[in-house]
C-alpha cells in the first residue's frame, strides 16, 4: 500500500476519535508540534526510524521527550505507530489531519510566495479574495522568494497559480526553442 493511503487511514481513524472526544484542535496542534519537533531533530528521526533499535527504547524516549506535553490520545496514537513501524508516516499523517480538520472547521489554508513582501493590506485583500472564491475562511501564509524577479505565486489546497515573472521567462523560454527548431527540421537541416 502506498504511503500516502496508509497515511490518510491512520489520519482518518485518529481523526473520528478526535471528533468523537471533542479533542480536534488539540490533537491537531499537538500533532503540528511533533512534525516539527522530528523534522527539525535529525537525531530523533534518526533514532525513530533505526530498523536495530527495539519499539520499547523508541517508546521509552519519545515518552521522555514528549513527558506531559501531549494527550494521552496522541501518545498512545504514536505508540501505535511506533509497535507497527510507521512512524515514519508521522509527516504525512499530520497533514491528512490537518486537512480533515480544516475541512470541518471551514477553513482553507493557503500560501502566497511572492519576489518582495507584501504589504498588510495586500495580504487581507487577497485573503478576501480567496475567502469569496472558495467560501471558506482562509488561512494565508505569506514567503518571500528573490528569484521569482517579480510576480507571485499562489497555492491554495493543491492548486497552484503561477503568476511570477520566473514563469513567464521560462515558458517564454520553452516556446522560442520550439519554434526555433521547427523551420530547421522541416527543411532537413540540422
Amino acid at each position: 500500500m502506498l504511503n500516502g493511503a496508509l497515511a490518510r487511514r491512520y489520519a482518518q481513524a485518529l481523526y473520528e476519535l478526535a471528533v468523537e472526544m471533542a479533542v480536534l484542535d488539540q490533537i491537531d496542534s499537538e500533532l503540528r508540534d511533533l512534525a516539527t519537533l522530528i523534522a527539525s531533530n535529525q537525531e530523533l528521526k534518526y533514532l525513530l526510524n533505526h530498523p536495530n533499535i527495539e519499539v520499547e527504547a523508541k517508546k521509552e524516549i519519545l515518552g521522555k521527550i514528549l513527558d506531559q506535553g501531549v494527550s494521552e490520545l496522541t501518545r498512545h496514537f504514536l505508540y501505535l505507530l511506533i509497535d507497527r513501524r510507521r512512524q515514519n508516516l508521522l509527516v504525512l499523517i499530520q497533514r491528512e489531519f490537518t486537512s480533515l480538520a480544516n475541512e470541518a472547521r471551514n477553513i482553507v489554508e493557503a500560501k502566497v510566495t511572492s519576489a518582495a513582501s507584501l504589504s498588510s493590506s495586500q495580504v487581507e485583500k487577497l485573503k478576501q479574495v480567496i475567502a469569496k472564491s472558495t467560501g471558506k475562511n482562509v488561512q494565508l501564509t505569506a514567503e518571500i522568494n528573490p528569484d521569482l524577479i517579480g510576480g507571485a505565486k499562489l497555492q491554495i489546497g493543491d492548486r497552484v497559480m503561477d503568476g511570477s515573472i520566473s514563469t513567464a521567462l521560462a515558458k517564454l523560454r520553452d516556446e522560442l526553442r520550439k519554434t526555433s527548431t521547427k523551420p530547421q527540421q522541416e527543411v532537413g537541416v540540422s
